[in-house]
């Protein structure tokens, strides 16, 4: 078995509490819906890498609020989360994602419940229910 590797995303929420979910092209990895996430390049912190990845398989430029606290085990990685705002859409998401959307908490959990992989799925659930309470306990609710 190859060991976990570390990646970084983010959980994009819009001030009306809809979340940024994405579609991997081909279903990748048995996932239907979840969020953006991937491994550093050389150098780069894990802020960095969650706004890189972000942009690149969503289109949209995000910026950080807080970090989601805790690690999430998935089928190949051990990641961390960051809860986002969108700053603006800036292009068309990339190879890797077939289509994006904001949806609110109950649609995101219904489609996140499509996931065949439990591993992911179980993560991308725990991983939005844990930002939402994070949006919530905010001192400035309007940051998100």
């Amino acid at each position: 078995m190859l060991p976990l590797t570390r990646s970084y995303g983010g959980v994009v929420m819009a001030s009306d509490r809809r979340v940024l979910l994405r579609e991997p092209s081909g279903h990748f990895g048995g996932c239907v819906w979840t969020f953006a996430k991937g491994r550093p390049e050389p150098g780069e912190s894990p802020e960095d890498t969650a706004v890189r990845e972000v942009l690149e398989e969503t289109g949209w430029r995000a910026s950080i609020v807080a970090r989601i606290p805790g690690d999430y085990l998935g089928a190949h990685t051990i990641s961390q989360y960051f809860l986002m705002r969108p700053v603006e859409m800036v292009s068309d998401p990339g190879f890797e994602t077939s289509l994006v959307l904001w949806v609110s908490r109950d649609e995101a959990r219904r489609r996140i419940a499509l996931s065949s992989c439990d591993v992911s799925r179980r993560r991308d659930l725990l991983v939005m229910e844990q930002a939402f309470s994070l949006a919530t306990a905010l001192p400035n609710r309007s940051a998100v």
